[in-house]
């Protein structure tokens, strides 16, 4: 098989102490959280090894959860947690068919890896979490993953929307609007273009790229997903959607966190 498969005549196999025929294998399970018990990674998807899809699936899961324990255990409902499954399983379950083609494809021997293997155009539109105020027709949508643009910081120097979103915080972009229009709160970085913004956006990357009018707010999530995007009169929809996410105005904020905005 050796000399049938590499053409060459020179490879002598001696001993094989271990050997197994592999059986591709596709699993998912039907619920990712019964009560407090939830499913990551490879408890809740089996994938075949075609795509290297495992790996890259189970770490966002992991972060997908991650941010909204921490949410729940900071005062958030705990009906964000049910958004763990809703936005996760889907994305499992088209990676195992994904994968599962490019098995049926290398058998073909026509095995090609594409851009759907590096999983950034995956997104939950459909998500709970999902706010759009109004509803918007086209551009960046609510549950797509945020996208990067070049900026400057007030004192001239180079700024990445990449940068500002790293971390496990909140990341509240606001364009051409002032800064105190949301007040401040743990776990929340609030950054603003326009009157005393600490952005400047001389070329328009992030309306362009954002297509964002002046007065728009974007909330961008821990996960690096947009989780809101509502316009400067409905700052009343965005602040109720912070507190049902666990993010008070500050931790003696005794007023009862709303529903999740959408469901």
């Amino acid at each position: 098989m050796v000399a049938e498969r590499s053409g060459r005549d020179d490879i002598g196999i001696h001993s094989v102490s271990w050997a197994s025929a592999y059986t591709m294998n596709a699993r998912l399970a039907d619920r990712y959280r019964t009560g407090r018990v939830f499913l990551v990674g490879d408890a809740a998807h089996v994938h075949p090894p075609t795509g290297g899809q495992g790996l890259n699936t189970s770490v966002q899961d992991s972060y997908n959860l991650g941010w909204k324990l921490a949410a729940v255990i900071g005062g958030a409902p705990d009906r964000l947690l049910d958004s763990y499954e809703e936005e996760r399983r889907p994305i499992a379950a088209g990676m195992l068919g994904l994968a599962t083609r490019l098995v049926d494809a290398g058998k073909r021997g026509d095995l090609r890896r594409g851009r759907e293997v590096q999983q950034l155009d995956l997104g939950y539109p459909g998500s709970m979490l999902a706010l759009e105020m109004p509803e918007r027709h086209g551009g960046l949508l609510a549950g797509d993953r945020a996208p990067d643009a070049r900026l400057r910081g007030a004192a001239g120097q180079p700024e990445r929307l990449f940068q500002l979103f790293k971390g496990p915080h909140w990341t509240l972009l606001g364009n051409e609007v002032t800064r105190d229009a949301v007040p401040p709160r743990p776990r929340l970085h609030i950054h603003t273009v326009g009157l005393r913004g600490d952005i400047v956006d001389e070329a328009g990357a992030l309306g362009k790229t954002y297509d964002l009018d002046a007065g728009d707010w974007v909330l961008v999530r821990p996960d690096g997903y947009v989780g809101a995007i509502v316009a400067s009169h409905e700052v009343g929809a965005l602040e109720n959607y912070l507190r049902s996410v666990g993010l008070r105005q500050s931790v003696f904020e005794r007023k009862p966190a709303p529903d999740l905005i959408r469901t």
